[in-house]
């Protein structure tokens, strides 16, 4: 199974190794990008460890072992992630009932659609208790695997008390447990916990790997494919998100706020916007798909063949101009800005408007 984990062979063989060399860390923090297989990853090698299949193929993928794993049942894999408030009883047992509901409805996601965004209704973190809890777990004895796995996805969001409560245990493993934190923002991790796990990089995804991600696993059309790739930034959750919506519906409107903001129709626009209120994760794909256009734009004269909206090429060809090509380089950074200020508390409405208005003003020549 771990050749289905595509751009990440130096991660592979890394984990293959210390399997057939028998030299398994306790700790393991596999650090990188959003969408790039960290999780699958952390999940095939815990099955590899436990495995009941007498190949040299581990994972298998069908044995009793795998496929407890695989629906999150095994009793010797202990998943942890950010939740609202459990309110645990002593023996784990979560009280609150919207929050068992959440809590529920977020290990299906994982399971059968982790490309998806999961959001819960209150704020989240790794809490203390949670962690106690699996410190207690940690202290019984193993039920039927060969290796206890814990798995701890976005470890940086354990606060600093609860970080300090679990560093003798990660330092200090019991026997037979790999420990795997996860976390795409390495610096907000407390350096005593760094200091104890064995690092492993997980590198973005190139584009033509998540092309063939997503033709051979998701039967995408080649130019969606391309579409989609090149909008994700190498992060495949992004680029099964767009791939998956079959009405095209970021294009459409990526395309329209192109037309209104060449027509210098702001009054249109604000008229379309009010109509309907749109999630982060929607103005961060338009972002990106704006940002596919502009670099259509900015070829379509030398090298029409690159363009990737290739039935949009009159289009494109009657927009530009040397005056919007040099011009470019620098609102394709007010994009990324743009990205990175959807990670705050910023409106996603406000942020639409404002990337509105930076197009018409580029498209129209005003400053």
């Amino acid at each position: 199974m771990f050749r289905k984990i595509k751009g990440q062979q130096q991660v592979i063989d890394l984990l293959t190794n210390a399997i057939s060399n028998e030299r398994i860390s306790q700790a393991y923090l596999f650090h990188g990008s959003d969408g790039v297989g960290k999780f699958i990853t952390a999940l095939y090698f815990g099955m590899a460890l436990n495995c009941l299949s007498s190949s040299e193929y581990r994972p298998c993928g069908i044995c009793a072992s795998c496929h407890k794993f695989l629906s999150f049942e095994h009793p010797d894999f202990n998943y942890l992630f950010p939740t609202t408030n459990l309110k645990l009883s002593a023996d784990g047992e979560i009280k609150d009932s919207e929050a068992l509901e959440q809590y529920q409805a977020y290990i299906n996601n994982k399971k059968e659609s982790p490309w998806q965004d999961f959001y819960f209704s209150g704020s989240t973190e790794i809490r203390k208790e949670s962690i106690s809890l699996l410190i207690k777990r940690l202290e019984l004895s193993i039920h039927e695997g060969e290796y206890r796995i814990v798995i701890i996805e976005n470890a940086d969001m354990m606060n600093t008390a609860t970080a300090n409560a679990f560093l003798k245990t990660l330092e200090e493993p019991p026997d037979r447990t790999v420990i795997i934190l996860i976390t795409e923002r390495l610096p907000q991790l407390l350096p005593t916990i760094l200091s104890r796990c064995q690092p492993v990089y997980f590198k973005p995804l190139s584009q033509a790997v998540i092309q063939e991600i997503l033709y051979e696993q998701f039967a995408v059309d080649t130019l969606m494919a391309k579409s989609a790739a090149r909008i994700s930034g190498g992060n495949l959750r992004t680029a099964i998100r767009i791939a998956q919506d079959t009405s095209n519906t970021t294009r459409i409107k990526a395309f329209e706020m192109l037309d209104m903001a060449a027509r210098d129709a702001a009054l249109e626009y604000l008229n379309l916007a009010a109509k309907s209120k749109e999630s982060a994760d929607a103005v961060r794909d338009l972002i990106a798909y704006i940002g596919i256009i502009l670099n259509d734009l900015a070829i379509v004269e030398y090298a029409p063949q690159e363009v990737t909206n290739l039935d949009k090429l009159d289009l494109l060809k009657d927009l530009t101009n040397d005056n919007l090509t040099d011009q470019i380089p620098e609102y394709l950074l007010k994009l990324d800005e743009y990205s990175r200020m959807l990670e705050g508390n910023v409106n996603p409405g406000l942020l639409q408007l404002n990337l509105f208005l930076g197009l018409r003003n580029l498209l129209c020549n005003k400053q």
